[in-house]
This record gives C-alpha cells, sequence and structure tokens, in this order.
C-alpha cells in the first residue's frame, strides 16, 4: 500500500507540471493570436529581453546561509542557554541569509542607476 501512495505522489507531482506548461503555452498562444488579429506589433513581443540571472545575490544568499550555519555550530558548542539546537541554526541561517541579501542589494544599488 506504501509504494501505492508514492506512487500517485509522483504521477501528481509530473501532472502538475505538465498541466501548468500546457496552461502557460496555450495562454501565450492564445495572446499572441490576439495581437495578430488586432494588427498589433509584435516585435516587441518576440525582440529578446535583457534578462540577467541574479548571480550576486544568490552568491551572497549561500554565504549568509553558510556563515549562518558555521556561527551557530559554534555557538551551539559554547553555548549554556537550554535552546534546541534546531532553532539556532534554523534561525542563524535566516539571519545571516537576510544580511547577505541587503548586502547584495546595497552592492547592486548603484550598478542599476
Amino acid at each position: 500500500m506504501e509504494e501505492f501512495s508514492y506512487a500517485l505522489i509522483w504521477l501528481g507531482f509530473f501532472a502538475s507540471i505538465i498541466l501548468g506548461l500546457y496552461f502557460y503555452l496555450s495562454a501565450r498562444h492564445k495572446e499572441r493570436m490576439a495581437l495578430i488579429e488586432k494588427n498589433a506589433n509584435v516585435t516587441e513581443i518576440f525582440k529578446a529581453r535583457d534578462i540577467r540571472f541574479p548571480w550576486l545575490k544568490l552568491g551572497m544568499i549561500i554565504t549568509g546561509v553558510g556563515v549562518g550555519v558555521f556561527f551557530s555550530l559554534f555557538a551551539i558548542s559554547s553555548m549554556t542557554i537550554g535552546l534546541p539546537n534546531d532553532v539556532v541554526v534554523i534561525g542563524n541561517m535566516l539571519l545571516f541569509g537576510g544580511i547577505g541579501l541587503v548586502i547584495a542589494y546595497y552592492i547592486e544599488k548603484p550598478k542599476e542607476k
């Protein structure tokens, strides 16, 4: 019975991905057909967009989470407070990851001007 539930979970996962792609592509197709029927300028839709992957933000998040894990391991080994270890690790990961995002924002801010 357990294998059947795992099979249903995987089936639902892949079905949701396929249905999501289908509805996305059909909506995009309908929108483009409507623009073509109205003789609208469709070159703006098909032109290449300047989309860059935010490598700096991703790097700062990963670095912040790594520093948070390192700091939490250091804090757990020398901690006298009765907090559970999971709370300390997750809290520090979120704290230092957020600090990394704030630093990445202030580094990228002058580049956008």
